[in-house]
Parts: structure tokens; C-alpha cells; sequence
């Protein structure tokens, strides 16, 4: 029986130290270590399973394995379990859906002493959920309602490993056309649907973050220069938005696809892959230096200030269609600034109404439209 979640994994540091360079042992805190697959369930003994991707601990923590003096501080949000998803692409075109949680955990007593490592010292961990099905709603809900029962001070009514044997194992996909598949985790119910046979592709992500970080002008920008399959580089301080605005505009373009590089979150140290020469779409941290690299052509997003620079014009879209486009846009994205002298009474004996203008909270309604 095929199931919804493939894995439920924990990467972070292994029983062998070792930096982003490949040096073993410890070289202070202010450096960063690689990542390893330290618990998986199914185990990697299972016959029926293939074995999870070899790149997810490094795309999981994609800056790597950090160590810090203090864990978790409520009043210092930098300590703050961060919850992020990302997407990997196997060769064949698929992909493969990773909802993660990256946490400060205790460094072993045994690591720390072999490696004269600094007594209480924590070290990033990242629990992930993995999956085919692009829910990331549910997977995010999933595994932090996990994460909840992990760090609860009153615990889990069952063992841990049991609750999550229990959702990879006898979880199932759901059916086209069926009801939606119903799952417990404790006392939280959680329900996922199949995706629809007909009309748009399923899209189990708000498109509000996308429209929230680009203008209309830069939206149409960075749908033109996917459209024409230009080298683009996303760049944010947020992993989330990342892989939510890139997944947006692979959506948007229907009924085309996007069949080239993907990596929405890139790990810190492959940065060396934007200097490839044919189209891809990456995301990258905006913490990440990219001073050294030639950048000649590649249509860079800046997320945090809704920015797209490049060395190459990007043809716009030809007229009348852009107008057409970008009048929609206005109307759906601010309505009250567009219909702002539109009178909103009737009049006469007419029961023709003019629209009614307003600022409802994005909701699916408005996904739907913009696609």
C-alpha cells in the first residue's frame, strides 16, 4: 500500500565532526559542519523502501550543522525552532516533498568529549517529513503537531516511534474521486485530499506570499523571465519563501512547465551551481555571498525588497495583452484602489449593482483567480 509520508528522518551532527570543508574535529563556533542522517523510520534495513535521497541531510540544513553556546531562549527569537519545506528533484523529473523542523539540541556527552567540544553545547537538528504528494500544508501540520508531542512536557500517550510507525506505515495515498483520507496524530485530527483529475493542477500552497513580496510589475517580470526560461536566482532570508514563491510560479505558468534545473533552496555550499550556463531556477539565502561569481545574465528576485536586477533586457510581454494583464492583477490585488470612484449604490429603477469593492483576507478564492 502506498502511503502518504515515504520517511520520517532526523539529520543533524553525526558521530564524525566534520566542516563544510572537509576538515575533521572541531573548529570553533563560528563554523559551520556538515549534516548526517542520524534516525530514519522506515529503517535502512527495510527491503520495501528505497533508501531516502543521499543529499537530504545537506538540503535539509542547507547552511549546515551550526554548534551554539545556549539552546532554546523565549525571549531571543533567533533560537526559535524554525519550520521551513523544501522540494528536491530526482533525475527522472519527479519530486520529492520535505516538510522540516530545525531545532538546537544538546551535543551527546560522548561527541563533545571526543572531539573537545565545549561542555552544554547545542548543535542544530532537523526532523522531515518526506513525501511525493505536494501537500505541504498538511505535512507542515503533521510534523509540527510531532514536534509538539517531542518536546511536550507531559509527553505522548504512545511511544514516540509508535505514533510515527503508525502514520508511514497505515497512512494512505487518497483515492481520485474518493473521500479525503482522515489521520489522527494524538488528539490533533489532520485530512488530505487527492489531487483532481480535471481542471488546474493541484496546488496545496497560498500564492499570497508571491504577491506579497513582488509588486505587479515585478510579478509580470519574474513570469516573463520564467516564461522564457532565463537562469533565475531567488534570494530571501526566509527558507519558506523560497520554496513557496518558486512553487507559485511553476503553478502560474500553466499549461506550460518549468522542465529545467529546480532547487528552490539551494544549500550554502553549492553557490558555485548559479554560475551554470544553462536555465534553472534556484533559491538562495540572502545571507550568502555571491560577490565572486560572474551573475552575467541571470535574473536575480530579491524577495526582502521587491527587486529584480539582470545584465540582460527582459522583453515585456507585447501589447495590448501586458495592459490587459496587468489591469487584472490591480484589480485583484487592490481592488479598493482601482474601483475607488466606481459609485457603489444603485440608481434609478436599474437593479444593476456596481461591484462592490473591499479588502477580504486572501483566501483560496483569490489563488484561484490569480491563476
Amino acid at each position: 500500500m502506498a502511503g502518504i509520508f515515504e520517511y520520517f528522518v532526523v539529520c543533524g551532527l553525526g558521530p564524525e565532526v566534520r566542516t563544510l570543508d572537509g576538515n575533521k574535529g572541531f573548529h570553533g563556533m563560528g563554523v559551520m559542519y556538515l549534516a548526517s542522517l542520524l534516525d530514519q523510520y522506515p529503517p535502512s534495513n527495510h527491503s520495501l523502501y528505497p533508501p531516502p535521497p543521499p543529499q537530504l541531510p545537506t538540503c535539509v540544513l542547507p547552511a549546515g550543522v551550526e554548534f551554539y553556546s545556549s539552546g532554546f531562549d523565549s525571549n531571543d527569537v533567533s533560537t526559535f525552532p524554525r519550520s521551513y519545506p523544501i522540494v528536491l528533484t530526482e533525475g527522472d523529473g519527479s519530486k520529492i516533498y520535505v516538510s522540516c523542523i530545525a531545532f538546537r539540541d544538546p551535543v551527546s556527552d560522548d561527541i563533545a568529549e571526543a572531539y573537545r567540544i565545549p561542555p552544554n553545547s547545542f548543535a542544530d537538528k532537523c526532523i522531515c517529513l518526506v513525501s511525493r504528494l505536494p501537500s505541504f500544508c498538511m505535512l507542515r501540520n503533521a510534523l509540527e503537531e510531532l514536534f509538539a508531542l517531542c518536546f511536550s512536557p507531559t509527553g505522548s500517550s504512545k511511544p514516540l516511534w509508535d505514533v510515527i510507525e503508525y502514520m508511514v506505515s497505515n497512512v494512505p495515498l487518497p483515492t481520485p474521486g474518493k473521500d479525503r483520507v482522515l489521520f489522527a496524530i494524538e488528539n490533533c485530527l489532520l485530512s488530505v485530499e487527492a489531487p483532481p483529475k480535471e481542471g488546474l493542477p493541484h496546488a496545496d500552497i497560498s500564492f499570497q506570499p508571491l504577491v506579497e513580496c513582488l509588486d505587479v510589475d515585478n510579478l509580470i517580470t519574474f513570469f516573463t523571465a520564467v516564461l522564457l526560461e532565463r537562469r533565475i536566482l531567488l534570494r530571501s532570508d526566509k527558507y519558506s519563501l523560497l520554496t513557496l514563491v518558486s512553487e507559485a510560479i511553476c503553478h502560474l505558468i500553466y499549461p506550460f512547465r518549468w522542465q529545467h534545473v529546480y532547487i528552490p533552496l539551494l544549500f550554502f555550499s553549492g553557490v558555485d551551481y548559479i554560475d551554470a550556463p544553462t536555465p534553472y531556477m534556484m533559491g538562495l539565502h540572502s545571507g550568502v555571498d555571491t560577490s565572486n561569481l560572474a551573475m552575467d545574465g541571470v535574473v536575480v528576485v530579491d524577495l526582502a525588497y521587491n527587486r529584480i536586477t539582470t545584465t540582460e533586457e527582459i522583453p515585456p510581454i507585447p501589447e495590448p495583452d501586458l495592459s490587459s494583464l496587468r489591469g487584472d492583477l490591480l484589480k485583484l490585488l487592490h481592488p479598493n484602489v482601482v474601483g475607488i470612484d466606481v459609485m457603489k449604490a444603485s440608481f434609478g429603477n436599474s437593479s444593476e449593482q456596481y461591484p462592490k469593492v473591499g479588502n477580504k483576507p486572501w483566501g483560496e478564492d483569490h489563488d484561484l483567480q490569480l491563476r
